[in-house]
Formats: structure tokens, sequence, C-alpha cells
């Protein structure tokens, strides 16, 4: 029975987290450039964009690089990372453990980037 409940726990949190839920949802920081997202749980994650070459999947060879973009963890389940921005218009996601596409749920803009929708960051 604890198996069952531990491992339901991080899905219940992701579709609180997905379903725009305000305890759960991530929050991107908008000046300077840092970004701010909570996923406690996931073993890595990386916030790519148009910026960034998505993370090294539109660069020669179209392979992720899991040092582009990467965030850093704290103890409560939140990751930062600071990217250098200039004004314009970024699309953005957050990618968790290599595989997890997740738009901001704290951004309401949206767009698309390769089949996937995606945030908007205006600056």
């Amino acid at each position: 029975m604890r198996l069952r409940i531990a491992a339901a726990v991080p899905a219940l949190l992701l579709a609180l987290t997905l379903g725009g839920c305000s305890a759960f949802t991530p929050v991107t920081l908008g000046d300077p450039g840092g970004f701010r997202f909570w996923y406690p749980g996931a073993a890595s994650v990386q916030v790519i964009g148009d910026w960034n070459a998505w993370g090294g999947l539109e660069s020669a060879g179209g392979t992720l690089d899991p040092s582009c973009g990467a965030m850093t963890p704290d103890d409560h389940g939140f990751w930062t990372a600071e990217a250098a921005l200039e004004k314009g218009r970024y699309r953005y996601a957050f990618l968790v453990d290599g595989h997890i596409w997740v738009p901001d749920p704290s951004n309401h803009l949206r767009a698309e980037y390769g089949g996937r929708e995606v945030s908007v960051l205006v600056r």
C-alpha cells in the first residue's frame, strides 16, 4: 500500500502543476533574465528556448546538450537559472529529466515549437 501511495504522489504533483494549481505552479522570474521553476523530485531541469538553440537540438548534429540551460536545484524543489536575454520575443520550455517538456504554467503566452506547446517570453 505504501508503495502505491509513494508512486502516486509525484503524478499528483505533476497534475496539479500542469493544471495551474497556484500552490504548485512553477514560477518564471522575468528580470534580469532569471528563471525559477518548481519541480520537486526531478533529477535534472533545463530551460531551453530560442536563445540557446533549444538546448542544442537546433545546432549541428541536433543533439541535446544536458549542460545547456541547466538549472540548479535547492532543497525545496525549486530550480533556478540565469539567461542573458536582450529585448525581444523568445519561445521557451522547461525540460525535465531530459525528456519531459513543460511549458511555463504561470505564463499564459503560448506558441509552438516542433509540434509542442511552449511558452513565450516578451522582454
